[in-house]
């Protein structure tokens, strides 16, 4: 094998004075230009061809090697199969802890020099080596992945994929760490790949992977991503454009994402989007509106937005769940315990729909029972929702048992244990309980 790595050192450089073409198609494949060449070329391409079917990558590489020496020009997927198969090659090294491991990966470092050298270079290119760079010598090169993640994702960014955008923010959070970038130009990427990510999203292609990848992003920009940081940016932009209703949309969803609703930004585009003649409110935009308003503790806007939101909501079950555990909440705040009540039967986990029903139960004791006979069947009929919560009530289960009568204070109001007793407000009936 090393053998065949020397010959492809050996190839690339009788390949360099080659003129360039287009890097990713030709009218037709070149076997070479007499006899000899094109027999050479088609035995090795078939050769190769049936190794890396099989999965045998060095004997693939082999044959390979040997196809590209007779026939550089055949095809750019040469090239492509090529820098594929000495991955795989490397990445076994890798797993095997081989020395040889630097040597499969410069390997593919000619290979692609011979792809550029035979085809011209692309993006295409350009996204491929710094895909492989990222995964597998990250160690030695960030710089370059990022220098060629970026002309990609600049210029032609429908090529990309959602790893594309893993690997481009693992480089360009290394270039801001390094110092290579600052904080402007760490948002400017970030928008750049988030414009992506709402792309993809909106045209329905992979929604839930690059949902995925968007929180991601999200995560690895927020040293730079500060709300002082942001409206300072997007302030700029929106004065720049203020009738641009689509980047009025971006910049508002931005700004909710990061949960940067104080300023006077926000609130112009809040206004801007919620009364657009031309385009109704989304379910997402009133979500966004409504937990700033939820923030704000503006109960009587927030609790009607997030039922516009969930009418709105379609099939999003994240949204409309999320709308719900944040109108229990509202209902929780005032008080209105039935009603919030009802609302914990509407969420998705029915782990979540006990815990929460149990809570609330369990807080209206202090208002609903007059007696502590009362008071003690509330918290009974809490407990009940806590045992089905799943553990999640499991903080709160000594302290509401803590609240129930002992069997003594039961026996001087001549109430037997385990009796079924009416719980007040409720209308449930229960087994009483008690401490002890």
């Amino acid at each position: 094998m090393k053998k065949a790595i020397t010959l492809i050192f050996a190839a690339f450089t009788m390949m360099l004075s080659y003129v360039a073409q287009d890097c990713t198609q030709i009218s037709e494949p070149n076997f070479g230009s007499d006899s000899a060449q094109i027999k050479n070329c088609r035995q090795n391409l078939s050769l190769y061809s049936e190794y890396l079917k099989q999965k045998n990558y060095p004997d693939a590489a082999k044959f390979w090697t040997k196809t590209q020496s007779f026939c550089p020009k055949y095809k750019p997927n040469l090239y492509a199969n090529g820098t594929y198969i000495y991955k795989k090659i490397a990445q076994q090294k890798a797993k095997e802890k081989s020395p040889d491991k630097q040597l499969y990966i410069d390997s593919v470092y000619a290979i692609y020099d011979m792809w550029e050298a035979n085809f011209g270079t692309c993006y295409k290119i350009h996204k491929s080596k710094a895909a492989f760079i990222m995964s597998l010598d990250a160690s030695k090169n960030f710089s370059l992945a990022y220098s060629l993640y970026e002309g990609v994702f600049s210029n032609d960014p429908d090529i990309t994929s959602y790893s594309d955008i893993k690997y481009f923010t693992y480089a360009i959070k290394y270039m801001y760490k390094t110092g290579k970038i600052d904080c402007d130009k760490f948002l400017e990427l970030y928008e750049l790949l988030s414009g992506v990510c709402d792309a993809n999203i909106a045209n329905g292609k992979k929604v839930e992977k690059y949902k995925n990848v968007q929180g991601f992003v999200d995560k690895e920009v927020s040293p730079c991503a500060s709300c002082d940081k942001l409206e300072e940016i997007y302030t700029a932009k929106y004065n720049a454009n203020p009738e641009d209703m689509d980047l009025t949309r971006t910049i508002f969803g931005r700004l909710s994402d990061k949960k940067c609703t104080e300023s006077s930004l926000y609130l112009t585009l809040l206004d801007k989007v919620l009364n657009d003649p031309n385009n109704p409110p989304t379910a997402k935009d009133l979500f966004n509106a409504a937990t700033a308003d939820h923030k704000r503790k503006n109960y009587a806007k927030a609790e009607p937005r997030f039922n516009r939101a969930i009418e709105s909501a379609g099939d999003d079950a994240e949204l409309i769940n999320k709308s719900y555990e944040y109108l229990y909440d509202i209902a929780f705040n005032k008080k209105n315990f039935k009603k919030g009540f009802d609302i914990a039967g509407k969420l998705n986990d029915a782990c979540d729909v006990n815990a929460k029903r149990a809570t609330i139960i369990a807080a209206s004791a202090s208002t609903v029972a007059s007696s502590p006979l009362d008071r003690s069947s509330v918290y009974c009929y809490a407990l009940q929702y806590a045992g089905k919560s799943c553990g999640k009530s499991s903080n709160s289960i000594s302290s509401w048992e803590g609240q129930l009568l002992p069997k003594s204070d039961l026996i001087m109001l001549d109430v037997v244990s385990g009796s079924d007793q009416k719980v007040p407000y409720w209308g449930a009936t229960i087994s009483l309980k008690t401490r002890d």
